[in-house]
């Protein structure tokens, strides 16, 4: 493979918006372009997934193992694709990229499901447009993601929150229609809050990250989100009372 990684799977996602596959992507490789041009925190975290939703009419397995393979195939006819996990209910579908030697190269996660908050990106590879999830899609899945009890296996998400507060107002009302639309409640914060040793050694654990800022940056400007966010449902709160 001639080209870097991110290089290579950008140009995959690509070959499949040129193709027509109808797929919203989402995660760092549409995060990283989102702040291509425009990072204040400069920070940047590398991946070697590619992860987006399938919103098309319901797919086989087959039929997106295919649409992989081709694309993957346009880029570098010498590598592969295999199905290793098969999509379910609150599952995402499975691949890996593979070389002739049957080595792992990358992987490829695809939900199947609707995803209507999504915007163009320009790919910087070939310069071709892909559609990607919106910033504020993507920070409502990543601040659920930390709601919860697992927060400590969730740290990537809490350093893209961190990321994505320097780009981005932070709407209270777009992320609770987007929780509301997507079926998701969010837990209580109590792991954020009280698990904070716990939290910095997963985070001091973390590779591939550039610019690395100090944890206690991290945990204080994520904290501060999620009081912000806290303090605008309890503002909330009474004025939808009033209207019942």
């Amino acid at each position: 493979m001639c080209l870097d990684l991110m290089e290579f799977l950008y140009s995959v996602m690509e070959a499949l918006s040129n193709a027509g596959v109808p797929i919203v992507f989402k995660g760092a490789m549409v995060l990283n372009l989102a702040i291509r041009d425009n990072n204040p925190s400069k920070v940047e975290r590398a991946t070697r997934d590619i992860d987006g939703d399938w919103i098309g009419e319901f797919p086989t397995m087959e039929e997106m193992e295919k649409a992989l393979r081709n694309a993957v195939k346009e880029v570098d006819s010498s590598l592969d694709v295999q199905a290793n996990r098969t999509f379910g209910e609150r599952k995402s579908a499975g691949f890996k990229i593979v070389n002739g030697r049957g080595e792992k190269i990358s992987s490829i996660d695809l939900s199947v499901r609707q995803n209507r908050f999504c915007k163009p990106y320009v790919s910087y590879v070939n310069g071709i447009s892909i559609t990607g999830a919106s910033l504020s899609k993507m920070l409502s899945d990543k601040i659920y993601a930390i709601s919860g009890e697992n927060v400590c296996r969730r740290m990537k998400d809490v350093l893209d929150i961190y990321v994505i507060s320097f780009i981005t107002k932070i709407d209270t009302d777009e992320l609770c229609k987007i929780w509301s639309e997507t079926g998701r409640e969010l837990g209580n914060f109590e792991g954020y809050k009280t698990r904070i040793a716990e939290l910095g050694e997963a985070y001091t654990k973390m590779k591939g990250i550039k610019n690395k800022p100090d944890f206690v940056d991290v945990y204080s400007r994520v904290n501060d989100v999620i009081c912000e966010l806290e303090r605008q449902k309890e503002l909330e709160t009474p004025r939808k009372e009033k209207q019942r």
